[in-house]
């Protein structure tokens, strides 16, 4: 078997439909937010308060997921980005 080809069979997963459920989804919108405050911040130093408060809103929501899909590791990761965002917040005002 060719080394690699367990993730790309984990990630096309994703192309069939049943894999969207609430949770999948909740996860996915949730990590894309973060990769949009990342990604600008360290290439650019760019940062928009406004993408802090959509983090902490999906962030709890992964909490969520993360529970129902039984990951403790996102649960932790989640409440750390939830104090990053309200600071975030908290300092741009």
């Amino acid at each position: 078997m060719v080394k690699g080809n367990e993730q790309v069979e984990a990630l096309s997963t994703m192309l069939h439909k049943d894999y969207w459920n609430a949770p999948n989804t909740i996860e996915f919108v949730a990590f894309m937010i973060k990769l949009v405050i990342i990604i600008p911040g360290l290439l650019w130093n760019n940062n928009w308060w406004w993408l802090y408060a959509l983090a902490l809103v999906t962030s709890v929501m992964l909490i969520w997921s993360s529970t129902k899909k039984t990951l403790p590791t996102l649960i932790i990761f989640n409440f750390v980005w939830i104090f990053l965002s309200i600071f975030a917040i908290i300092r741009y005002y």
